[in-house]
């Protein structure tokens, strides 16, 4: 039994690094996760604000505002646009694919009859393990004769040679 139990281990292990890497792939095709798109929306949101603010500061001569505030103001006004058009594609792409795994979902979900579940009651279940005993019982008899025909075989063996 020790050896069957070893045999079994490196297969599911190999099962459970195939289901890995193949839960790996669908992350990498299914892009970023909701949340990541969420906030990579505010983060955009926010460089925009800041953008902004920085610019009209110098814009409007407010004591302490140079230029290099306003290229500052440029560049962050840049990203969190690119931040906040990355975002948003990815979270709208997600929406239409959980909307369409719904879809087909629902399609999916045609109303089936249920096969009924066949239940056995006390007496066949004590009967079922009757039977069960009596034929592990026959079979533990038969490996005990022919143990012990092998025996009486081996004994007689060794004398002739």
């Amino acid at each position: 039994m020790e050896d069957e139990s070893r045999n079994t281990l490196p297969e599911d292990n190999n099962v459970q690094e195939e289901e890995r890497a193949a839960g790996q792939e669908e992350t990498q095709e299914r892009g970023m996760p909701t949340r990541t798109c969420i906030m990579m929306i505010l983060a955009g949101l926010y460089l925009l604000y800041t953008g902004y603010k920085l610019c009209s500061d110098v814009l409007n001569g407010v004591e302490g505002g140079s230029w290099g505030f306003a290229v500052a103001g440029v560049g962050f006004f840049i990203v969190g646009a690119g931040m906040l058009v990355i975002g948003g594609k990815n979270f709208l792409k997600k929406q239409k694919e959980k909307q369409e795994a719904e879809s087909a979902e629902q399609k999916s979900d045609s109303p089936v009859p249920e096969e009924p579940r066949k239940t056995m009651s006390i007496a066949e279940r004590a009967r079922l393990a009757s039977t069960l005993a009596e034929e592990e019982n026959n079979t533990s008899d038969e490996n005990t004769l022919e143990d012990t025909e092998e025996e009486a075989k081996g004994p007689a063996e060794n004398t002739e040679e």
